[in-house]
């Protein structure tokens, strides 16, 4: 499978399951890389600069969820719906033995597929996330109160994203928050707060609840799994995997120092080429 463009310039596409639309974007050459976003994200919050990176490796593949950005339907109101959307986009584009990924909430949808389909993943990425199931640090009040303002600004970026208290965790925000500012046609529709505040209420739950034991297919799973974390994330402390030392046996776990929510916008050369090498040296 193979793609052309770049981040910045590749245009939106959609796929049609179920009667309903789901817009996604495919750039570079190489295995299928299938993204889970965030919280929030749409098309658009992912660093250029990072899946640039990634595409010389990969086919990457990012997609909005149901009723998220330029996708129809009613939003996800579970984890499980979230991958089911992922799943789709997959069987559309008729993907297969496929690495997926997932940054933040998406990070959970990636567990929910390795854990629901796990013949159709050769590794599994999970970037700025926590285990599905109840974890014993929650996220910071701070996360809370920013993360559902009805618009971010740079500042907001930099404390949900980044490292606040470091100057180059600062300049990498800025950085970003340039970048991200490259595309000016085929632009992804934001999230409106109704929409993302419903999913805090429902999504939340459903990923604490744990219902299909997603926690325990990981500790059974053969996937090679490789987790990217900084060091103080506010949504989702990276403690909580600490706590599951020695019981995830594919797991491999990278940190970065002076890093938040995002350490692959903060490093976006640095964590594709850790990627890159982890799957290559787990083919």
């Amino acid at each position: 499978m193979s793609a052309t463009a770049s981040a910045s310039d590749t245009l939106t596409a959609f796929v049609h399951p179920e009667g309903r639309s789901l817009a996604y974007r495919l750039i570079g050459e190489g295995p299928a890389l299938v993204w889970c976003n965030r919280f929030r994200g749409n098309l658009d919050t992912w660093d250029p600069a990072f899946l640039d990176a990634l595409a010389r490796h990969f086919t990457v593949v990012t997609f909005d969820y149901r009723g998220i950005g330029s996708s129809t339907g009613d939003p996800p109101e579970s984890v499980g719906a979230m991958a089911d959307d992922a799943k789709d986009v997959i069987d559309e584009l008729e993907l297969d033995h496929l690495i997926i990924g997932g940054w933040s909430m998406g990070g959970m949808a990636a567990q929910m597929l390795v854990a629901r389909w796990p013949r159709l993943m050769t590794h599994a990425v999970l970037v700025g996330t926590n285990p599905i199931g109840a974890n014993s640090r929650p996220g910071e009040k701070l996360f809370y109160g920013i993360a559902t303002k009805p618009e971010n600004d740079l500042e907001d970026e930099i404390v949900l994203f980044f490292e606040p208290r470091s100057e180059e965790s600062r300049a990498a925000a800025e950085r970003t928050h340039r970048r991200l500012a490259l595309r000016t046609v085929d632009v992804d529709p934001p999230v409106p707060p109704p929409v993302f505040n419903r999913m805090l209420e429902t999504v939340g739950p459903d990923i604490r609840a744990d219902a299909e034991h997603v926690r325990d297919a990981l500790k059974a799973t053969t996937v090679p799994i490789l987790i990217i974390s900084g060091d103080h994330d506010i949504s989702f402390p990276v403690e909580n995997w600490y706590a599951l030392s020695g019981e995830l046996p594919t797991a491999q776990h990278i940190v970065f120092p002076s890093a938040g929510h995002g350490p692959h916008h903060q490093y976006p050369e640095t964590v594709a080429a850790y990627i890159a090498a982890f799957v290559d040296a787990s083919a």
